[in-house]
């Protein structure tokens, strides 16, 4: 159990709600739901832990994901019994969208019928590549021992999830993670709510 690394998307944010590309725009906060959500994943990881104690969160810097960081560090705090330190990493930034950040998700998606949109070497909206963030975040990832909970983004974690797979990052793309869902990356599994 002490190796367990948890990988979390944050929880719905305003620009979720209103449908707006985020990638790695700063500041859209998170909506109650999104609160709520990132205290439901707390809730998924305290079960998964069963009593062993996470003393360390690793963040996204970007607000929507520093938020939900505290709400599962406040959590996980009163599980334990003992503070729970978060650091931050831009390894865990959601995807760089360049000039399709703060667009309508409708504009973003109609690139979809573009060969090139899963392209590993293609920068979407002139920001990162997939390979970048397949790299960024497998580097972290190698980099990474547990207990640890890390909070990130769709994208990211998708490339998360191609890479513990040891598939190409093009494999992730149709994995749908719904915000606040919770990954377990040493064991390649996700949590779901109990019951």
């Amino acid at each position: 159990m002490t190796s367990a690394i948890y990988l979390v998307r944050h929880g719905q944010s305003e620009w979720n709600l209103l449908r707006l590309t985020q990638g790695q725009t700063m500041h859209p906060r998170l909506t109650e739901l999104g609160r709520a959500q990132a205290g439901s994943a707390a809730e998924l990881i305290v079960a998964d832990l069963a009593g062993q104690a996470c003393p360390r969160i690793v963040s996204s810097d970007l607000v929507r994901a520093a938020e939900t960081a505290e709400i599962i560090a406040a959590r996980l705090a009163e599980a334990q019994a003992e503070d729970v330190r978060i650091t931050y990493d831009k390894r865990l930034r959601e995807h760089a969208l360049g000039n399709l950040e703060g667009q309508p998700y409708e504009e973003g998606w109609s690139m979809a019928d573009h060969p090139d949109w899963l392209d590993p070497q293609v920068r979407v909206g002139g920001g990162e590549t997939v390979q970048e963030v397949y790299e960024r975040i497998g580097s972290l990832l190698t980099d990474t021992q547990g207990p640890v909970v890390l909070v990130s983004h769709g994208d990211t974690i998708r490339a998360a999830y191609a890479w513990l797979r040891r598939l190409p990052v093009t494999e992730g793309s149709g994995v749908h993670i719904t915000n606040g869902a919770v990954l377990r990356a040493d064991e390649v599994r996700w949590l779901e709510p109990r019951t």
